[in-house]
């Protein structure tokens, strides 16, 4: 019997592992430089927790992996990062402000795999939690921008406030019940086309007037329509900042919607240039509050790294993770071998020995296949001379040291 994945999930082998780790570790170090810490939360929730108000409801069993444990528990695996955090917050109210978190971790839906679509990924968040500062939300599109550059990547950043696109849809003549519905019609404009969308509005029997003022898509029109309305302050300042700040990449676009309810204000959207969507989030002032919270302030993003991988994996070159390989070329060469490794391991250097009992020769030929950069091989002669050999595997120049130099080794493999 053969035996395959799970659908909608896959097996990363070490090459495409490795520039997943990449990527991942990239996020890492940039939200650690904001002062983001690490946070990790269990991969299986109470499903009273999935499906609470602010979640999805019950009806959100039939989009996640739910099941009863041997105790007939309801449980689920989480499907974001967010609802976690929510919980953590809800829970522990005494947590110092700013709570400024970043979590790197699988999630999973049962959403119908597809192209750049699976059941189970990995997604990157970073949020911050008690501060209502326009300051906060220009540093999570910082943060979000600063990963995309360091990726070497070309995006722009498309943000917009929900509280504006509100106020807005009620200055056009939308009644307040039908306010979900028309974010919803408006948030699958990329997908399904503005005559799609104006039919879905009409079937609902909302007015579409707002599509108007969607696709000006004017920040001066939005002021006139609602004067100094607090929400347009807000909006107007975030945008000031990033304009005056550098992040040329953001820019206002009154179609974002986002399609999740608990978007309080400031909503966000990176995409590559001609490409797709690789994070998204904004604010959810009330989110820990429908967890039994506290009213806490906060907002975050979310890339997705499996989306990032498959855009870009053909680009990354990935080296191989080890510098040197070690041979022994005769049995008097194995111990000395292995304790040139170690030291060499222990300066911080990623060695290789031989495992499989083969030849010099097919050493050789192993760690050319591999891409390890250097090669060198310990035997009786290299012993009595107290030196050895260490070949650079691209170029063939061979350079000489003493058994114990292992700074001069390390500089070598390290420069």
């Amino acid at each position: 019997m053969a035996f395959q994945t799970v659908r909608g999930m896959r097996d990363f082998l070490p090459e495409q592992a490795r520039k997943k780790q990449f990527i991942e570790d990239l996020c890492r170090r940039t939200f650690e430089r904001y002062g983001f810490e690490p946070l990790q939360t269990p991969i299986l929730e109470d499903f009273a927790l999935l499906s609470a108000k602010g979640s999805g409801g019950e009806a959100i069993k039939d989009e996640i992996y739910y099941f009863k444990d041997k105790g007939e528990r309801e449980l689920g695996m989480r499907y974001d990062l967010t609802v976690p955090l929510a919980r953590i917050a809800a829970g522990n109210p005494s947590l110092p402000k700013p709570f400024k978190r970043y979590c790197v971790g699988t999630v999973y839906r049962y959403d119908r795999p597809q192209a750049k679509r699976y059941r189970e990924f990995t997604q990157a968040d970073f949020d911050i939690l008690g501060s209502k500062s326009v300051l906060s939300d220009f540093e999570i599109l910082n943060v979000a921008c600063d990963v995309m550059r360091a990726l070497g990547l070309e995006f722009k950043v498309k943000v917009n406030n929900r509280k504006v696109l509100e106020e807005l849809a009620k200055k056009c003549s939308v009644q307040e019940t039908q306010v979900k519905d028309t974010f919803r019609a408006i948030d699958k404009l990329d997908k399904i086309g503005e005559k799609e969308v104006r039919r879905e509005l009409r079937e609902k029997g909302i007015d579409d007037t707002i599509l108007g003022m969607i696709f000006t898509n004017s920040f001066d029109d939005v002021k006139a329509a609602l004067g100094g309305a607090e929400c347009v302050e807000e909006l107007g300042s975030l945008l000031d900042m990033c304009g005056r700040n550098g992040l040329v990449e953001v820019a206002f676009d009154l179609s974002l919607a986002r399609g999740l309810e608990y978007y309080t204000g400031m909503v966000f959207e990176v995409a590559l240039e001609s490409g797709p969507s690789v994070c998204g989030g904004g604010r959810y002032d009330r989110l820990a509050e429908a967890y039994g919270g506290q009213p806490t302030p906060a907002l975050g993003g979310s890339f997705g790294i499996d989306r990032i991988l498959d855009t870009i994996e053909k680009d990354i070159v990935m080296g191989k993770g080890t510098d040197i390989f070690i041979a022994a070329a005769s049995p008097e060469g194995q111990s000395e071998a292995i304790k040139i490794a170690a030291r060499l391991r222990k300066a911080g250097t990623a060695v290789e020995t031989d495992v499989m009992g083969r030849s010099v020769k097919n050493n050789i030929d192993y760690a050319n296949r591999s891409g390890i950069g250097f090669f060198a091989a310990i035997g009786e002669d290299e012993i009595k001379r107290g030196t050895f050999r260490v070949k650079e595997m691209s170029s063939g120049r061979e350079m000489e040291f003493r058994l114990d130099d292992t700074a001069a080794i390390t500089a070598l493999l390290k420069g």
